[in-house]
């Protein structure tokens, strides 16, 4: 899922920058910048990119997701069989996974939560991906910091980690990264 005007107002923010700078590190004007936030423009997604990944270029201080994802991505095809899918995430014992096109991009998740609410009005046997998944989660670049998707993570139940051409290299939930920092930190806590 892209960002946002809001979450993308809220990571500049975040990152400390003005519209002013941001634009000068993407590259454009800061009213183009003021348009993408307020809703005026619909942007291109390579314009969106290059915003993120500026902010996150910024925010990257520490850790970044890299050290966290869960790779390779266990994923479901548009048209694979809802019990495929089950059989899969019990298998693994996951709870979600990305559902990607024919060009392997992402475009829904499957949650556990999702079939569970669709088992409930009925039947689901001849169900495929594509009916019963819900929109693709926040979506970010090897570069994003750990912090990022810790913020992210409070709204969503995962973020995917993507290359440029929106196909999955990693997947973090909640409890990688509490796993990650609790043991990272020798049980500390986190921050």
């Amino acid at each position: 899922m892209i960002p946002s005007r809001a979450e993308l107002k809220q990571l500049r923010e975040l990152a400390g920058l003005t519209q002013k700078e941001l634009a000068k590190r993407v590259g454009v004007s800061q009213s183009l910048i003021a348009k993408v936030e307020s809703g005026r423009i619909d942007p291109k997604v390579s314009l969106v990119k290059r915003i993120l990944d500026e902010i996150y270029s910024v925010l990257n201080t520490h850790e970044t997701v890299e050290k966290v994802m869960k790779h390779p991505v266990i994923c479901a095809e548009e048209n694979e069989s809802l019990s495929s899918i089950t059989q899969k995430m019990e298998t693994n014992g996951i709870s979600q996974l990305p559902v990607l096109n024919g060009d392997g991009r992402v475009i829904g998740m499957i949650y556990d939560s999702v079939i569970l609410k669709r088992l409930l009005r009925g039947p689901a046997r001849e169900l495929k991906a594509k009916d019963v998944m819900a929109p693709v989660p926040p979506l970010l670049s090897l570069k994003t910091s750990l912090d990022v998707a810790m913020k992210l993570l409070h709204k969503h139940q995962a973020v995917l980690v993507v290359d440029e051409k929106l196909q999955p290299l990693g997947i973090i939930t909640r409890s990688d990264i509490i796993l990650y920092k609790i043991t990272a930190q020798g049980g500390r806590g986190v921050g």
